[in-house]
């Protein structure tokens, strides 16, 4: 008896083997690739549980504001991998941790983690930890060298660096063309901006009142001092001579806003961009968002960034955001608290930086603006600054020359 078989049958069991015999190997890895559904209830949990404390004080400013986004970010990574430990993140201001210092807040009130300040030692070195053990010599070579001397103290590393920015000429392009300023391609030299500045500094009349414009702006806060980036000098001398008689001259041609080393960074941002009557001003890396962001919406004017001019052997730069550990008896929290600090040094991590418009301290994660033209500058000019707050006896001698310089431009030296 012969089995009848419909033509269309053996066709599709032809097809179904091929799709065995091919496409079965495929199909496995993929399946062996998803997530399995039961591993988080029988995933490891660490030897402790519970809460880790830290505190976030922005005390530098990042392109989009602050560093939240980026650091909630790293946070539920962290968790996701710790099932069971959760870290606490407070966002606090300066003076309020200056005030529970110098309180002697109790050890149940401070953090397991904190944020260390740019220039103040708010916090005694003597209750942070000395994190040189849990780093290889291999690990502290990736960092950018002015980052690593930032958390630096008398040969104990009391903390771990994470981001930094960079400060920036950024011109009013609109005023620039106007007055007949051409900008060039390449890296700026002194003689260039010296000569940018006078010509960008006039008085236009409007009717009967006249309206001042000036060539040059900046600010200074307690955390962010852009005119120490180039006042500071190379070849043993801590003041370069040259930029600081530029300053003065610039300052008798009324091209520098009166009282301005006591502008904040918002009062200096508003002559710039709110009435447009700066043409260079020396600022971070949110100056750049804040104008695009001001574009988006229908405002603000085109801009051209350049780095600073490096025609010496390095520069100042005190934008550097770390990281430090209390002291604590409990050896496997410290262990989490330094597993989640060096997560934020991990190559992913670093290249999220972007989204707040920072820069890796890691040297080895490669360029993350080469998409960026005007942030891609300032990322090639990191390699040129060498001198940081880490650099204690430099700070000490330059702060002394910048209180002097803030005298001499008539503004009361402050208090830091």
């Amino acid at each position: 008896m012969k089995l009848k078989v419909k033509p269309f049958t053996l066709f599709l069991y032809a097809v179904l083997l091929v799709i065995l015999f091919v496409g079965w190997p495929a199909l496995s890895k993929n399946l062996r690739s998803l997530p399995d559904p039961v591993d988080p209830l029988f995933r490891k949990k660490p030897e402790w549980t519970g809460l880790i404390t830290l505190w976030n004080v922005n005390f530098i400013d990042c392109g989009t504001g602050s560093n939240t986004r980026w650091l909630n970010l790293q946070v539920e990574k962290f968790e996701k991998q710790n099932p069971g430990v959760f870290i606490d993140v407070r966002n606090i201001t300066p003076d309020r941790m200056k005030m529970y210092f110098q309180g002697n807040a109790g050890d149940n009130v401070l953090p397991d983690i904190i944020a260390l300040p740019v220039y103040e030692d708010i916090i005694p070195h003597d209750l942070l930890v000395d994190l040189d053990e849990f780093f290889s010599q291999e690990d502290l070579r990736k960092l950018n060298p002015v980052a690593y001397k930032h958390v630096v103290r008398d040969g104990k590393m009391i903390g771990v660096p994470y981001m930094m920015g960079a400060y920036a000429l950024v011109f009013n392009a609109q005023l620039a063309h106007e007055k007949e300023v051409i900008i060039p391609e390449g890296q700026l030299d002194y003689a260039f901006l010296d000569s940018a500045v006078r010509t960008m500094t006039f008085t236009e009349k409007e009717g009967k009142a006249e309206k001042r414009y000036y060539g040059f702006c900046t600010y200074s806060t307690p955390y962010s001092r852009p005119l120490l980036s180039i006042i500071h000098g190379s070849q043993g001398k801590i003041v370069d001579e040259q930029v600081y008689s530029y300053l003065m001259r610039w300052h008798q041609a009324g091209a520098l806003p009166q009282g301005m080393l006591g502008f904040s960074y918002n009062k200096a941002w508003d002559l710039f961009a709110g009435q447009g009557r700066v043409g260079i001003m020396l600022t971070n890396t949110r100056a750049i968002y804040q104008m695009r962001a001001l574009q988006q919406s229908g405002n603000g004017f085109e801009i051209a960034v350049k780095g600073l001019p490096a025609d010496k052997k390095g520069l100042f730069l005190d934008q550097i955001a770390a990281f430090g550990i209390l002291r604590t008896d409990n050896h496997i929290k410290l262990e989490l608290c330094v597993s989640f600090l060096k997560g934020l040094l991990e190559d992913e991590a670093q290249q999220e930086l972007k989204s707040i418009g920072m820069f890796p301290v890691i040297t080895t994660v490669g360029d993350i603006y080469a998409d960026d033209p005007q942030m891609h500058q300032l990322e090639i000019s990191l390699k040129n600054y060498v001198y940081g707050p880490g650099d204690e006896k430099t700070v000490r001698l330059l702060e002394n020359e910048y209180n002097k310089l803030k005298q001499e431009l008539g503004t009361e030296a402050i208090d830091h």
